[in-house]
């Protein structure tokens, strides 16, 4: 009787176990994780320079300042993208990318963070003002983004708005993420370009 009981308890177990082992939820796959990848030096062209840059990371607002992708669906409204993420938070990605251009472009050697470079002759300081997928008025990547030339300690040199936007055939992660491609290589490539003429025209009048 006693072998009876035991062996239905232990059945019981057994059962309510691979019960509750069929109710737990499975385990969704990860995002795919995208990064902002550098320019060719095939976008630039000049003479080189013999002055130091100091690249900071881009200022903005939390909205931005994450590895999630925002997604404007109307005026002053953010979501974030259900299918990708970037590698990193996007501020930090995209001033990696800048850098990494910049010793691409081969016109200039002293560049990087303030790790890198913790004084130089100039510095590029750069705002987010849209990192975005907007959905309310077509289907379109956004990158803005104000850049500014200084000297480090408020004197500024020159200053410019870079907007630059690119189509999206769908909403899918691959086809977003080329769109995004897209417009940080445009911006990136301008803003460098951008960077070492005003230098290099600040650094010779300054003589």
């Amino acid at each position: 009787m006693m072998k009876q009981i035991v062996r239905s308890v232990v059945f019981g177990l057994a059962f309510f176990a691979s019960g509750c082992v069929s109710l737990l939820p499975e385990t969704s796959p990860p995002k795919p994780r995208y990064h902002i990848s550098a320019v060719n030096a095939d976008q630039f062209a000049g003479a080189p320079v013999d002055w130091s840059l100091v690249v900071e990371e881009p200022r903005t607002t939390r909205v931005y300042d994450t590895t999630r992708i925002a997604v404007s669906t109307a005026p002053g409204k953010i979501q974030y993208f259900a299918g990708a993420e970037w590698a990193d938070r996007a501020p930090r990605l995209f001033q990696t990318a800048l850098v990494q251009s910049l010793e691409n472009s081969g016109r200039i050697i002293a560049v990087g963070d303030r790790n890198a470079i913790p004084i130089g002759d100039y510095v590029l300081q750069t705002d987010f003002r849209a990192i975005q997928l907007n959905m309310s008025d077509g289907r379109a990547t956004s990158v803005s983004i104000y850049a500014r030339l200084t000297d480090g300690k408020g004197k500024i040199y020159a200053a410019k708005l870079f907007d630059v936007s690119a189509p999206t055939p769908s909403e899918r992660a691959d086809d977003v993420i080329a769109a995004f491609d897209s417009a940080f290589s445009r911006a990136i490539a301008g803003i460098v370009n951008w960077v070492l003429d005003e230098g290099e025209a600040s650094a010779v009048s300054q003589g």
